[in-house]
């Protein structure tokens, strides 16, 4: 009998958000992944927003079981929060979704820190698809313990090609720069799924409309989640990290220092990235940049997987 490997426990830190919305329905259908909890922070929307959005689609996906918990409400040195509209001023593209239960009352970045201190170092992967601030928040609070985790999966930055917010920017980045330095200089092991890759990932409309004959409740639903973004091309940014952790021959990365303009100014949020082979060894922080996936394939996997939920 062939051997299966055991499921990677994994902590999702989000700010649903379609995208993010999509990540969480996708993690929650593959059984490679054991959720051990879902943090939320401002990004998308407020704090409170999001965190009422992870619940909406945990429990939609039948995992009420998985605790959600609401986390930063602004960046770590900005008084208010960065967010958008693009994904409606609900977060889920007017798409209403029941709950049955909120946050629990910890904290994020407690919650953080007590799953990295009380797992074996090296046994939790974190996968953040949000600005980064409870991330390094935990940092700050206990230094070094982002090494802790196994890998570090963040969507985020843009290495080798103009951002979404800035010219030079992409939005999760740009939404906490020096939360995103921190994370990055932490001495973690992370994988950086940017938008070199996650432009790639696009979703035709005739694919969108597939979902909407899987023959159960979620496929249509995330069919109108993803008809409610309010761009004309939504892409998978946030499902790009989690697809990974399933399927990781889909993507190619490349080795890189990089380094992330925290600084107010025309470049914040700026990622500086060098190929390692080409960079000197006192420029930032060696991390795997990805810079390519396979679309199509990527769009079938999420496709079967959201084929699994009710």
């Amino acid at each position: 009998m062939a051997r299966t490997n055991p499921p990677t426990p994994t902590l999702i830190d989000c700010d649903p958000g379609i995208d993010d919305a999509l990540a969480l329905l996708l993690a929650a259908a593959s059984d490679e992944l054991q959720i051990v909890g879902v943090t939320t922070v401002a990004g998308n929307r407020t704090v409170e927003m999001t965190a009422d959005n992870a619940c909406r689609v945990l429990d939609l996906a039948g995992r009420p079981d998985v605790p959600v918990h609401a986390g930063c409400g602004h960046a770590l040195t900005l008084p208010g929060a960065r967010t958008n509209t693009v994904h409606g001023e609900d977060g889920l593209g007017g798409v209403e979704l029941p709950r049955s239960r909120g946050a629990t009352a910890q904290h994020a970045v407690d919650v953080i820190e007590q799953a990295l201190l009380h797992e074996p170092a090296g046994s939790l992967t974190l996968v953040a698809i949000g600005p980064l601030t409870n991330l390094a928040l935990a940092e700050i609070k206990r230094p070094g313990l982002l090494k802790r985790a196994q890998r570090v999966l963040v969507m985020g930055g843009a290495a080798f090609c103009d951002g979404n917010i800035t010219p030079s920017a992409e939005f999760n980045f740009h939404a906490d720069a020096l939360a995103a330095q921190t994370v990055l200089a932490s001495g973690a092991q992370v994988l950086l799924f940017g938008l070199d890759v996650t432009r790639q990932a696009v979703m035709p409309v005739d694919w969108v409309d597939s979902l909407g004959t899987l023959g159960n409740r979620c496929g249509p639903i995330a069919r109108d989640l993803i008809r409610g973004f309010r761009r004309d091309k939504p892409l998978l940014h946030d499902t790009c990290p989690v697809a990974w952790l399933i399927a990781p021959e889909l993507f190619n990365s490349e080795r890189c220092r990089v380094e992330v303009d925290w600084r107010p100014g025309l470049t914040e949020g700026h990622l500086a990235a060098k190929r390692i082979a080409l960079a000197r060894e006192d420029f930032g922080s060696p991390v795997e940049v990805f810079t390519s996936v396979q679309s199509d394939a990527l769009r079938e996997l999420l496709r079967q997987r959201l084929a699994r939920l009710p």
